[in-house]
């Protein structure tokens, strides 16, 4: 894993903290002939890793922040396997071709789980912080037979100095949904 602070960072532009990505790539179980979608890039912490694992990526976001933000991060980790797209995901999903799925973040979550699905994904991987985000997308997999769904909350702590010891400050909790197509080898 990269570490978070070897990435170009813009302000406002989110990115996928090290211990989340590194969870978040195990669940994808890529392999090298894997052609993945980055739905809601951000600064493309999830597209670099994923790239180095997969035969291709296409990086997604809406923001011309993230945009830019992910371009430089491509460049500054030599990446050649990505294809980086400007717009919302629900407008370019339908003409890609792609195995698997990682959505970082999405405000039309319903329509792109819609597309995805339809396509057959073999594995969506889904990083949500707001819990009825969560509880969106899992009660959209109730209704959708063909995936087996997993959660799993993670919390990250890390330790600081105080004093004459340690403390533990933690972030954000982040839910990683996995999405498996049933019938599938992927664990």
């Amino acid at each position: 894993m990269i570490r978070d602070e070897d990435f170009f960072r813009m302000e406002g532009v989110p990115l996928t903290k090290e211990e989340i990505r590194a969870i978040s790539i195990g669940k994808l179980q890529l392999e090298p002939e894997d052609v993945v979608v980055d739905i809601g890039c951000g600064s493309g912490g999830m597209t670099v890793e994923i790239a180095k694992r997969c035969k291709f990526v296409y990086a997604i976001d809406y923001s011309e922040d993230a945009v830019v933000t992910t371009g430089r991060n491509l460049e500054l980790f030599n990446i050649k396997n990505c294809k980086l797209i400007k717009g919302r995901g629900e407008e370019v999903l339908e003409s890609l071709d792609f195995n698997k799925a990682f959505v970082g973040g999405t405000k039309n979550i319903n329509k792109i789980l819609d597309i995805l699905t339809a396509k057959n994904t073999e594995v969506i991987v889904i990083n949500t912080i707001v819990l009825e985000n969560t509880a969106k997308i899992l009660n959209y997999f109730q209704d959708v037979e063909k995936y087996e769904t997993e959660v799993v909350n993670v919390v990250v702590s890390y330790g600081r100095k105080v004093g004459s010891g340690h403390m533990m400050l933690s972030r954000n909790p982040v839910n990683i949904i996995t999405c498996r197509l049933k019938g599938d080898s992927y664990g």
